[in-house]
């Protein structure tokens, strides 16, 4: 079976639409074999099933015989790829219409927040990115205790164990930093 399908694929790779039309006409079994297995939904069957011969049409271009691998066994990993990424799909794919609720009177897109200020939004980007460019500015363990203290939430305690240095010197290297950031902005 496996040279006959072989001959098939290198008739069908030449652009024979009877070898495609053999091919597809073959597997068709395994299509809805693996459309079963990962998705199934009796009211889009036809297009499932066309989905399927699209896949293996697709598969008939880029199979590499180069790889050791049957071109059966191909077939089978990118249709069922193919049904679990409709499967996939489908789970998180939602209306932004949909009633919600007990009362059903209140859409998802109503909860959607409608005062979002993209001024004020595209300013504070614009100003971490400077903020960010000014840190990379400071010495190496100026900038590891603003990251410490103010990115990590770690106390000057912790900080200094951590560092192996005094509670004093943390102190002092915050303050130097935040100065120097201030020069530089």
């Amino acid at each position: 079976m496996y040279k006959e399908i072989d001959e098939l694929l290198i008739r069908a790779k030449a652009g024979e639409k009877k070898a495609k039309s053999i091919i597809l006409e073959k597997y068709k079994p395994l299509i809805l074999s693996q459309m079963k297995k990962y998705y199934f939904d009796a009211n889009e069957l036809d297009d499932l099933i066309s989905e399927g011969y699209e896949v293996i049409l697709k598969g008939i271009n880029e199979f590499d015989s180069s790889r050791n691998v049957y071109f059966s066994g191909y077939l089978k990993t990118i249709l069922r790829y193919h049904y679990l990424d409709r499967l996939k799909a489908k789970k998180y794919t939602s209306s932004l219409d949909k009633k919600i609720g007990d009362s059903g009177d209140i859409s998802l897109l109503d909860l959607l927040e409608a005062d979002v200020d993209l001024e004020n939004e595209y300013i504070l980007k614009e100003l971490n990115e400077q903020l960010i460019e000014k840190i990379e500015k400071l010495s190496k363990r100026q900038k590891e205790v603003i990251i410490l203290y103010y990115l990590e939430e770690l106390s000057v305690s912790d900080i200094s164990k951590r560092l192996g240095v005094t509670y004093r010197t943390i102190i002092n290297t915050k303050v130097n930093a935040i100065e120097k950031l201030k020069k530089l902005i």
